[in-house]
């Protein structure tokens, strides 16, 4: 008989380490996870009602000691909470609607279906499918990493400043492509998507706008991918962000 054990590639081998490192990373995807599908720690609570058709499961002052980086410890209903809210929503995009009956979720409703719209699922990086309860616990001990997730509240990473860096390490690069910024605002348009974050993005390289350490979060695979299209350069959102830390 094989024993089932989690994988330790790529995570730390301190165990203490690790865990720390998990609560962190855990605290930016929920700033990612958050601010992406623009909800707020209540429309998250009120998600979460819906997708265990179950009352009291999900608490704002938990979310906000996720968020901050801050939750010694996670409960099971908080466990079962996120992944029930990722998996009803990648249904809602993705699946049948039969399968929100077998998931358990309460009916869905227009307030739900405006909630949902737009709204994207986290994913399993090992798997490439919707990030279940299991894949919450194990993102949280430090086993399993989101690519391009970066931050989160009180770790070693001073994500407002680094925000703070990006305007003009932009202007730099728009500079040394020479390109003007018509260009730059059309390849950050492609890479980002939404043309008004391109402008966002655009009017901190002209030191008219400085990102936030949330819109950084959220933002920094887009901002990369059109750092790209401008210099034709790789980056990933570590290296980028460490570039930032300089």
């Amino acid at each position: 008989m094989t024993i089932p054990v989690l994988s330790r590639d790529g995570v730390l081998a301190d165990n203490e380490a690790r865990r720390e490192d998990g609560k962190q990373h855990m605290s930016a995807v929920m700033i990612y996870w958050i601010a992406r599908n623009r909800w707020s720690h209540p429309i998250l609570e009120e998600l979460a009602t819906w997708a265990l058709n179950e009352e009291g499961a999900l608490h704002t002052s938990q979310i906000s000691h996720i968020r901050n980086g801050r939750m010694r410890m996670l409960g099971v209903k908080t466990v079962d909470a996120l992944g029930a809210i990722n998996l009803g929503l990648w249904i809602v995009r993705y699946g049948e609607p039969e399968q929100l009956e077998q998931l358990g979720c309460a009916p869905l409703t227009p307030r739900i279906e405006e909630l949902l719209e737009g709204a994207e699922p986290l994913f399993d990086p090992r798997t490439e499918q919707p990030l279940t309860q299991g894949g919450f616990l194990e993102l949280y001990l430090g086993y399993v990493h989101l690519p391009g997730v970066i931050g989160g509240s009180g770790g070693s990473i001073d994500m407002a400043q680094v925000a703070a860096n990006l305007g003009p390490y932009i202007e730099t690069v728009i500079r040394n492509a020479r390109v003007d910024f018509v260009e730059a605002r059309q390849a950050f348009t492609k890479a980002l998507a939404d043309e008004t974050k391109a402008k966002l993005v655009v009017a901190a390289a002209a030191g008219l706008e400085t990102l936030s350490a949330e819109e950084l979060t959220t933002n920094v695979q887009g901002i990369c991918a059109g750092l790209e299209r401008i210099d034709g350069r790789a980056r990933t959102p570590e290296e980028l962000v460490q570039e930032l830390q300089g």
